[in-house]
């Protein structure tokens, strides 16, 4: 029987639903001794043959003409359901042949991070500064995206230019998270260790795109370069949790640039709870905080430091530890100035947001020029 379902699978792929329709139709009214009465029920060779297939099997089978035209309606039912839930769009940088239509790669990355509401996860062997690509990225923090990017590190870990590039990143990009593979986790080989080449980018677990392009701006725009968009059905969210998993596991981890060395090993001693941040912050200028992020399951690592209160106040969107009626709040906080429906009074709405569900609070205009986080998080 899987072989007649596989057969009548084939035959059904590119069919117009009415045409289906009208074969299921023709095998109900049929069977098996006047076969012949279906043959040529196409219009072309290549459907015939694979019609062929399908009355083959059922000979073989010998199921009743009930079953058959069942099974031809219900498989192309479920094709084409699969079809709605899932579509892949090749994407394609390089000479336009005009064989058929294609998008280009920078245009299609720029719609899946902008597509972005909730999560974004970005996959590159390197990182060079693309201002369009850079851009998009900050408005998705400023939406309250989660935002992570995993890059290759390692052979450029060296390179005053690569970490001047990654430090300008951070400045540019105030809340993002970049992601290495530690090279105790690789495994060695003739010549060298494995590496990060993946290249995609998923947002929400319900867009990817897989791509050969790198984010250069010769890839994006003048390489040949192919990959394909893949909207909806299992592949998206499969991505996603595989590397949300690799964080969870350590296998990858958090890349925080001090000065121009890398920090790569978050020891075990010497991680403290946000809980314990308070405390800990008095008695030194910066500290490894684990917490957890709820919306991703996964385990947090940053490096914050002490707010200079009486300074300037971080900048929207950080990501800062905050003390509000003695609880903690960790995420990243903007505010606004607003006034109350009867205009008796003025004051600022804080949203702390991107590790948990959204928490807000008002600061009254009295106490606002005393409020500051405790921390925020060190990005230079």
């Amino acid at each position: 029987m899987d072989k007649l379902r596989a057969a009548i699978y084939e035959l059904v792929l590119d069919q117009h639903p009415a045409k289906v329709k009208s074969l299921s139709t023709r095998f109900k009214s049929s069977s098996i001794e006047n076969i012949s009465s279906i043959n040529d029920f196409f219009t072309t060779e290549a459907a015939n043959h694979l019609l062929n297939n399908v009355l083959n099997e059922w000979e073989r089978v010998a199921c009743s003409s009930d079953e058959i035209a069942g099974l031809v309606a219900g498989i192309s039912f479920g094709y084409l359901e699969e079809k709605k839930r899932e579509s892949i769009e090749l994407v394609w940088t390089g000479p336009d042949l005009n064989q058929f239509p294609v998008r280009r790669s920078e245009q299609v990355l720029l719609d899946v991070i902008n597509s972005s509401d909730k999560s974004l996860f970005i996959v590159s062997f390197v990182l060079v500064n693309i201002p369009s690509i850079e851009d998009a990225i900050r408005q998705a923090i400023a939406r309250g995206v989660d935002v992570r990017m995993l890059i290759e590190s390692e052979d450029k870990e060296n390179s005053e230019h690569f970490l001047k590039s990654v430090i300008q990143l951070y400045k540019n990009i105030p809340g993002i998270m970049l992601y290495v593979w530690p090279r105790e986790k690789r495994e060695n080989m003739v010549g060298g260790f494995a590496r990060v080449h993946a290249k995609c980018t998923v947002a929400d677990k319900r867009v990817a795109f897989v791509t050969s392009a790198n984010l250069t701006s010769a890839a994006l725009d003048k390489n040949i370069e192919m990959g394909v968009q893949i909207t909806g059905g299992s592949i998206p969210s499969g991505i996603y949790h595989q590397l949300m998993s690799m964080i969870s596991s350590k296998e990858i981890i958090p890349y925080a640039v001090n000065g121009l060395s890398v920090v790569s090993d978050f020891k075990a001693q010497a991680l403290i709870s946000v809980e314990q941040l308070p405390k800990k912050l008095l008695s030194t200028d910066s500290v490894h905080v684990r917490f957890k992020n709820e919306k991703s399951g996964a385990e947090e690592v940053r490096i914050f430091e002490v707010c200079n209160r009486g300074g300037e106040k971080p900048k929207a969107n950080s990501v800062v530890v905050i003390d509000h009626n003695n609880e903690l709040m960790v995420g990243k906080y903007t505010w606004s100035h607003q006034q109350d429906l009867e205009n008796t009074k003025q004051f600022y709405r804080v949203s702390v947001r991107g590790f948990k569900a959204t928490q807000n609070f008002e600061i009254s205009e009295d106490d606002w020029a005393d409020f500051y986080p405790i921390a925020v998080e060190v990005n230079k």
